[in-house]
């Protein structure tokens, strides 16, 4: 009912309510009891002329669309029928019905299959890119969003509701969920085109959200890798070897790094070690990668990468180092000493800031040990497990089970986001945000192997499906999200999604830098270069590489984007410029891998190791970057740190540190002033657990 009208307020008396602002666009209020709200034009604003008890819900009607912009005249949105507007009228229908809370939940089933399985799986979009993976079957994780709901006709304050499974929710699915969910869950007869920062949004009509996540059978290495390795000439093999060792010489971890640095040397001293027992090794396949003691005698090399893999590693567990980790008893976590005395060190690792990134590489590494060296598990289990329940802990999911240890539910992970965000306590405009999902994807998978070692026991696959299950979240969202291919391409290619979800024109650099809440950008936090963006997303390589990214996008990526800057690449880069370059041309590949200046190349990488492991991938050729190859192909994350004069030693980061510094240090130190910590070091809270 209309109360009253002048040339600014129109007053209105009812339950549903229809608006128009200045620019054209509509919105729908509704409202469980009768209430009466003035729209003031000159104020922009919406306003009830009394107090009210009850709930009010607003849905904006989105003006069409006109490929993947919004429609607009001047700036007046272009309008469309609302009374022949289907998608209006179930807005109205399912008005009354809204959520309240969700429980999440996962379980795991074992699925025998067959190449063709997921393929024909019609919840499924996924790209199945090593079939020999798939023939002895897979393990599948489901995932339920389960919506508590209400409904506008009940008691506010009681928790009961009258809704009915016939009125079940209306929501709203991001790209990645559309993928999954079950297509009877879609709702067909809907012609409003909602969009977000994600992409287009699929309405949904259930009270309950499940979906399937195919996990991972690669270990270390996949079997067809392993085998591939084997058919390497003794020659061959012999030459990877000597430089190796070499490198084990003069590449190693030095304990006055910070937790991030040390954690890319100790995984590169890993990933020598676990290349040593390979090839040293002449076992099956199978054994290889069993997870159990074979009683395996390694030979000299192994053992000695081995010991010197151990004493770094446990002198870091047991704080030897100088920036040791503590134990945050107030937000539940680890944290760097460093860190904790200064917000800006250790590229906020005090703040919670890249934690995931800073982790996964001593999971990684820790793993590899366990493997090499069952009594490290014994002996440092408990030590390794503080780190994997920073960042991947599978308890504590409602924040309030003080039975376990005190850290929170996956930290990182948004579970309907899909994916991560590196962000910690740092406040920002824009929201959370992810730069490299690469780095974030090498934290699961360092997780997940970690598990595997650890928790092989009866009882135990559980944990480990769980790591395998972040591990698919992050790769689905990473492909999802990160890699994009215009729309021309993605007809029989390998994207994830069969939309684009950006503008034509960003999509064109074809991956994004930085994904925020709140936008989506095509830099990075410490440069713009298209070199940036699209290798801060490569790095680390290892063997889960080939599932995060497919030999289509890779040839298109290449050829596009880096294969005209390819000759130009700083050293420091450059490992994983060819390490992109083997997908395509692996002869090619493997030529400059000889060119690299060891001396010149970041602390993860080593010449012997790059050398090594593109000679391995050839053996595959064309058909799948091998993960052995491409484990140590290429140099981490780097950043060439200038003051005066350019250092050729990269810090991975400084300048992406720097480049927030300013924004951070008035907010953080404002806020760290009324934060006092009480700190335990991590080897006595590891005691503990």
């Amino acid at each position: 009912m209309i109360a009253q009208t002048n040339a600014f307020q129109v007053t209105l008396h009812g339950v549903q309510f229809l608006f128009q602002t200045q620019e054209n666009l509509t919105w729908l209020i509704f409202a469980s009891d009768p209430i009466t709200l003035t729209l003031d034009r000159s104020k922009r604003s919406i306003q009830s002329d009394e107090k009210f008890t009850g709930i009010i819900r607003f849905a904006l009607l989105p003006p069409p669309l006109e490929g993947n912009s919004i429609s607009k005249i001047g700036n007046q949105y272009k309008s469309f029928s609302l009374s022949e507007s289907i998608g209006v009228k179930r807005l109205i229908y399912h008005a009354h019905s809204y959520p309240v809370g969700a429980d999440i939940t996962w379980s795991f089933k074992d699925v025998p299959t067959s190449p063709s399985y997921q393929l024909l799986n019609k919840n499924h979009k996924d790209v199945v890119n090593n079939f020999e993976d798939l023939v002895e079957g897979v393990t599948v994780g489901t995932i339920n969003f389960e919506y508590q709901i209400k409904s506008m006709h009940d008691d506010i304050h009681s928790r009961s509701s009258t809704t009915t499974q016939d009125e079940s929710l209306l929501m709203l699915a991001l790209p990645h969920h559309a993928q999954v969910l079950p297509s009877n869950s879609i709702l067909k007869d809907f012609d409003l085109q909602y969009q977000c920062i994600k992409g287009p949004m699929t309405p949904i009509i259930d009270n309950t959200w499940s979906y399937d996540e195919h996990l991972t059978n690669t270990k270390f290495d996949s079997d067809q890798d392993v085998r591939n390795i084997q058919r390497l000439d003794t020659q061959t093999k012999q030459f990877i070897l000597d430089q190796v060792e070499l490198d084990l010489g003069r590449v190693l971890p030095t304990l006055t790094e910070n937790v991030y640095g040390f954690g890319k040397q100790v995984a590169r001293l890993a990933q020598l070690c676990r290349i040593a027992s390979v090839l040293e090794t002449p076992l099956s396949p199978r054994e290889h990668d069993s997870d159990e003691d074979d009683g395996t005698v390694y030979k000299a090399l192994t053992l000695k990468g081995t010991r010197l893999l151990h004493s770094y590693l446990t002198n870091f567990l047991d704080g030897v180092n100088s920036d040791n980790l503590v134990y945050d008893i107030n937000f539940g976590g680890l944290i760097s000493r460093n860190g904790l005395s200064d917000m800006s060190e250790d590229f906020g690792n005090g703040w919670y800031n890249d934690h995931l990134f800073h982790y996964g590489y001593v999971l990684y590494a820790s793993a590899i040990l366990g493997r090499l060296n069952s009594t490290f598990v014994d002996e440092y289990g408990t030590h390794v497990d503080s780190i994997l329940y920073d960042v991947a802990h599978g308890g504590n999911s409602n924040s309030d089970d003080r039975g376990e240890a005190f850290f929170p539910f996956t930290r990182h992970k948004s579970w309907f986001d899909g994916h991560s965000f590196a962000s910690g306590l740092f406040p920002f405009a824009d929201g959370k945000s992810q730069e490299s999902t690469s780095e974030a994807v090498n934290c699961y998978y360092g997780a997940y192997l970690w598990s595997s070692i650890r928790w092989n026991i009866s009882g135990g696959q559980d944990r480990i499906n769980f790591a395998k299950l972040l591990l698919a979240m992050e790769i689905r969202g990473a492909k999802t999200y990160w890699h994009m291919l215009p729309k021309v391409d993605i007809d029989g290619m390998d994207s994830i999604h069969s939309v684009p979800l950006y503008n034509d024109e960003f999509e064109e650099g074809l991956m994004v830098g930085n994904l925020g809440m709140m936008d989506v950008t095509a830099t990075t936090w410490f440069g713009t270069k298209e070199l940036y963006v699209h290798m801060i997303n490569f790095m680390p390589v290892t063997a889960i590489t080939k599932e995060l990214f497919g030999i289509d996008y890779v040839s298109k990526e290449f050829y596009e984007i880096i294969s005209p800057i390819y000759d130009q690449v700083p050293m420091p880069w450059r490992g994983y410029t060819v390490a992109d370059k083997a997908f395509v041309d692996p002869n090619g590949a493997w030529n400059d891998a000889t060119k690299l200046r060891s001396f010149e190349l970041d602390s993860a990488l080593s010449k012997s190791q790059a050398t090594k492991q593109q000679h391995m991938h050839f053996v595959r050729i064309i058909k799948i970057a091998s993960p052995m190859v491409l484990q140590d192909c290429a140099a981490q994350r780097v950043m060439i740190h200038t003051h005066k004069q350019q250092s050729t030693a990269p810090v991975k980061r400084r300048r992406e540190e720097e480049s927030r510094r300013s924004y951070l240090q008035p907010r953080a130190k404002a806020v760290a002033g009324n934060r006092k910590r009480q700190v335990a070091s991590s080897t006595q809270y590891a005691k503990q657990l």
